[in-house]
């Protein structure tokens, strides 16, 4: 199961990073011309962390868009992801920008072993929902943390899990999403990406998984990490249900004239003792 849904997932990877970096998501452009793809939130909660002497690892990487945004606050930093495409467009955008702080790896994060230690492990927004091992990525963590290094995540709120559509009557339970307590692996057919719903593909299928708050939190624990918060958030980083609204830091918030909130990301912190 392990190498088949690896397999499958990084076909889907594969061919979506030669479209990924010329979406409006991701902004490429504004990058090149200095900005930064950081949401406010990550860099406000890590600022205390992050400074020109930091060194950070980011596994699962994509094409290295907020590695290099790091890369230009950080000393050095490391980016991984699974997907050979994605590592060497990460490199051409590393090239491009004229950064030479930043190095890309190919690897899995649940396999990780480099030979180094990070004052800083940051993995945010589509992590857990592809990892079928949740104790496996918090002992990668862990093993890649320096003492008194940071641990960092934000990723979409598994309580979403099961709220399929949101509208003006608020959450539609007749139209169930995956139960928050799915043990199995989901198998999903579907066209498009978060980042440009309209683009056809060739692989569509992906194998995903869905992880209680519990279950990462005790893993993490488990890890001998110490947990420092644990926040939730009411937006979203794509637009996850119809109707959502963008703002400026592109967050996506549920309309006005819904008249519930729901907790739609969260974002962990954690600290290796020293």
């Amino acid at each position: 199961m392990t190498e088949d849904y690896r397999a499958t997932n990084r076909a889907n990877w594969d061919e979506r990073v030669a479209v990924h970096p010329e979406t409006d998501y991701y902004d490429v452009e504004g990058f090149l011309a200095g900005d930064s793809s950081l949401y406010p939130m990550e860099r406000e909660e890590l600022a205390d962390v992050v400074d020109a002497d930091t060194t950070l690892l980011h596994p699962m990487c994509h094409f290295g868009l907020d590695t290099l945004s790091w890369a230009r606050e950080c000393q050095s930093v490391v980016g991984v992801d699974f997907s050979p495409a994605a590592v060497e467009k990460a490199r051409d955008l590393a090239d491009q920008a004229g950064i030479e702080n930043a190095e890309f790896v190919e690897g899995d994060v649940l396999e990780l072993a480099l030979d180094r230690e990070f004052d800083v492990v940051f993995t945010t927004f589509g992590v857990l929902g592809w990892l079928d091992d949740v104790d496996a990525l918090a002992e990668t963590v862990a093993a890649h943390l320096a003492p008194g290094g940071t641990y960092y995540l934000a990723d979409i709120h598994p309580f979403t899990e099961p709220f399929h559509d949101v509208d003006a009557d608020g959450c539609q339970f007749g139209d169930w999403g995956f139960s928050y307590f799915h043990d199995d692996p989901i198998r999903i057919d579907a066209d498009g990406s978060y980042a440009d719903p309209e683009e056809s593909f060739e692989h569509t299928e992906t194998v995903q998984f869905v992880h209680t708050m519990g279950d990462v939190v005790t893993a993490l624990c488990d890890a001998g990490l110490e947990i420092e918060f644990l926040h939730d958030h009411a937006w979203a980083d794509f637009p996850m249900y119809d109707g959502m609204d963008r703002d400026d830091d592109g967050r996506w918030w549920l309309p006005d004239d819904v008249p519930v909130e729901l907790p739609l990301t969260f974002s962990l912190r954690a600290e290796k003792p020293a």
